[in-house]
């Protein structure tokens, strides 16, 4: 039976609902520190309310807790288009504070994970096939989503923490993620196959894709802080090609899909299914044109205070190529993906019917 107590940071997300599981089944201690505790609770787990940025939160959590591995899945999301400001604060501030309160606390913190992103060596307009972690981070201003310049620099932070006060540390970048308490792809996707959405399609959807279930990056994650705590009580360090400190790993399927087989097999699986040949293709290269008229008319119809709900970043987006290598994390975690994509959307999808948005357990 483990022995140690991992701290999940923003563990009443949808990735940290899955870590927390996932802890809690390989039998660790776990608690749990979010902005918002009031969904997706675990039995048996530990929840302490409070902001990542606070040194005096964090430090009181690291002290009741004993908390002896600490994994870091907090951040705001992409998608919401927040304010530079909340992804600073919550991206590198944060991390920065969790590192310093793990440094002060290194009596009992013996290994901490960041969960990253596959994003930060993607510039989020060129295609990606089978990228690698040898890639370097896109930073800005050649990164032009702020959101992922923060997730590569609190990464980068994180990496170079290693080995200080003697605590390993790394980095774990799923891709697209989506599961059980997931609160963008399955309901986005659910919701747009019932309003009759997905009977349209941008390019030719030929572009592959790949795709993480929560489950499997969750996983990743209980792989990661048993490499670690194995490479700590190691008397020689290993060679570099086989260490997991001090590294990233890429984790995704392994099971890239045609980027718009994704969404209708979610409206399929919630029983709004659209057959092939009902699908109507609009090329790329019209649909943009059109997207940047709308974007010009919604700004300015609203004064510069609003945006389009599909911009000229999300048609890129549905129609690129973007793949990753996992060998890295194959070889040196022995990650494989537990649930492959058919199995994984079915099982996001009976969740995300039986409680919605809310609770779950």
């Amino acid at each position: 039976m483990a022995t140690e107590t991992i701290l999940v940071v923003g563990g009443c997300g949808g990735l940290g609902y899955n870590i927390v599981k996932q802890c809690l089944h390989n039998g660790y201690s776990v608690a749990v520190l979010d902005i918002r505790t009031d969904r997706h609770r675990v039995d048996k787990a530990q929840y302490f309310e409070g902001s990542l940025v606070s040194r005096e939160t964090v430090t009181d959590v690291l002290r009741t807790t004993g908390a002896t591995v600490i994994i870091n899945t907090a951040s705001p999301r992409l998608v919401h288009h927040q304010p530079n400001e909340v992804y600073d604060k919550v991206n590198v501030l944060g991390t920065a504070n969790l590192l310093d309160c793990a440094r002060n606390a290194s009596s009992t913190v013996k290994a901490l994970i960041y969960t990253s992103s596959s994003s930060v060596i993607h510039d989020n307009t060129s295609n990606l096939v089978r990228a690698t972690e040898a890639l370097p981070y896109v930073l800005a201003p050649a990164q032009k989503e702020h959101y992922t310049h923060t997730k590569a620099l609190a990464e980068r932070s994180v990496l170079a923490f290693n080995g200080q006060a003697g605590i390993l540390t790394a980095a774990l970048r799923p891709a697209t993620l989506f599961g059980e308490a997931d609160q963008l792809t399955i309901p986005t996707n659910i919701e747009n196959a019932r309003a009759g959405r997905l009977r349209f399609q941008v390019g030719d959807g030929t572009n592959l894709f790949d795709w993480t279930y929560a489950g499997n990056a969750a996983y990743a994650h209980i792989l990661a802080v048993k490499a670690l705590l194995r490479e700590r009580e190691q008397a020689h360090p290993l060679a570099a090609h086989l260490k997991v400190n001090g590294e990233a790993f890429n984790i995704t399927n392994d099971e890239p899909w045609p980027f718009w087989d994704v969404p209708r097999a979610i409206g399929a699986a919630a029983g709004y299914p659209v057959a092939q040949e009902a699908v109507w293709v609009i090329p790329a290269q019209v649909y943009f044109v059109v997207v940047v008229c709308l974007e010009w008319i919604v700004w300015l119809g609203s004064f510069g205070t609003k945006t389009a709900r599909m911009d000229r970043k999300m048609v890129r987006f549905v129609t690129m190529t973007r793949t990753f290598d996992v060998s890295k994390a194959k070889e040196r975690l022995g990650y494989r993906a537990q649930v492959g994509m058919q199995e994984g959307i079915r099982l996001s999808v009976d969740w995300y019917m039986a409680h919605g948005k809310g609770e779950g357990q």
